[in-house]
């Protein structure tokens, strides 16, 4: 292994290939051939425009998977571009489709509008399905109309209090308007200053399918990381947290740079505020006992599963709010809860530095937990619940 969690340059090239001929026309050859013993066969194209790296990562575990959910339901997974899809129009999808449409959040409001009135609305007219993939960071509903003219929404993360969508929020999420509220930060020339009011009678098409455990980085991070040592982790707690001040994350951010430099002395902290290479970060996480991972664009990233992976204790923001898969926030289970300010973190540390047993048992119960959510039958059972079933596929 070339360092801690990384594999070969070899590997790593062989799985990017993988990778492409995953969403090549050779792979949907062999998917059509096997949706065969599903009876029913149906296209799934999957729509995006290739900008957002993260967001469409909630496509990859279908492409991970395409051969499977050929054999076992029928549909043949395929991708498409929003130009093509806008181009070619409603004629250019059969009948009896499935749409995965993920929209980026920086969109012109009336191509939106065009792609409703053009294609979507017509299409499902002739009977195709749309599905609406939300791959942004936060638990939000940006494109009301879009919900409003498709068949479902899957998320990443939703709000578990559902009515929350109902309510208008200064900038585009509950984490923007609390920093607007808390410290007092202007949405007004943002590019989303308002978001929120999605109606209740289209509430109910938001599903929450799978977060960003099953992105290829984390996928890839539980195949390599090397067998763990819990015992004599030089490190405390770790935090990576620091951002400019022009961010609106940094009030978040830096209350909880603020609250870890505080620990100092008493605990044995690590908080850089440089870059480092993902060897040296993972080097970080494998030394650390507990690691604090504050709110970002949205509630959960990637250093949440890393952390865990890595048999760091994780340490965030109450998440109690947020319904998600997998669920790796279960309180005093899987991680340790703290205040939006912080202000008992101190606290909560202490307890779980002064109970080695506790603590331990604590990072191996949420890494055996994401261990086992990794699996191609687990992400099956979640694609047929919250997306073949919903459509009555």
């Amino acid at each position: 292994m070339a360092a801690p969690g990384l594999p070969s340059p070899l590997t790593r090239q062989a799985r990017r290939i993988r990778r492409r001929l995953e969403r090549s026309e050779l792979a949907r050859a062999r998917n059509r051939f096997l949706s065969g013993r599903a009876g029913v066969r149906r296209d799934f194209i999957l729509v995006c425009d290739g900008r957002v790296y993260t967001s469409e990562q909630q496509f990859a575990p279908i492409y991970r998977h395409a051969r499977r959910i050929a054999r076992e339901t029928g549909l043949i997974v395929q991708s498409r571009s929003l130009e093509r899809l806008t181009a070619g129009g409603p004629s250019a999808l059969a009948p009896n489709s499935v749409v995965g449409l993920m929209l980026p959040y920086d969109m012109d409001p009336e191509d939106v509008a065009a792609l409703i009135d053009r294609v979507i609305r017509p299409a499902r007219h002739r009977g195709v399905r749309f599905v609406l993939f939300d791959g942004d960071d936060d638990l939000a509903v940006l494109w009301r109309d879009v919900l409003a003219a498709v068949d479902l929404c899957v998320k990443k993360h939703g709000y578990a209090n559902r009515a929350q969508y109902e309510k208008p929020t200064t900038g585009k999420s509950n984490l923007t308007d609390y920093v607007a509220r808390t410290a007092g930060w202007s949405f007004a020339d943002n590019i989303i200053p308002s978001a929120g009011n999605v109606a209740q009678t289209d509430i109910g098409k938001i599903r929450i399918g799978w977060n960003i455990a099953l992105d290829d980085k984390i996928v890839d991070l539980a195949r390599d990381i090397p067998p763990l040592v819990v015992a004599d982790r030089p490190v405390d707690i770790l935090c990576r947290a620091s951002v400019g001040p022009d961010v609106w994350t940094y009030p978040m951010r830096n209350g909880a740079v603020e609250a870890i430099g505080a620990l100092a002395g008493d605990v044995r902290v690590l908080a850089p505020t440089d870059r480092v290479s993902q060897a040296a970060y993972y080097r970080e996480m494998l030394s650390a006992k507990m690691s604090l991972s504050p709110f970002g664009f949205g509630e959960i990233c990637w250093r949440d599963f890393e952390s865990i992976l890595c048999g760091s204790v994780l340490v965030k923001p109450d998440m109690n709010h947020v319904d998600t898969a997998p669920d790796l926030f279960v309180p005093g289970e899987t991680y340790v809860p703290v205040a939006w300010d912080y202000s008992d973190l101190a606290e909560k540390v202490a307890i779980y530095l002064g109970d080695d047993q506790r603590r331990r048992a604590m990072a191996e119960r949420a890494r055996s937990t994401l261990l086992s959510m990794l699996t191609p039958d687990w992400f099956m059972a979640r694609f047929r619940a919250e997306v073949v079933e919903p459509l009555g596929l």
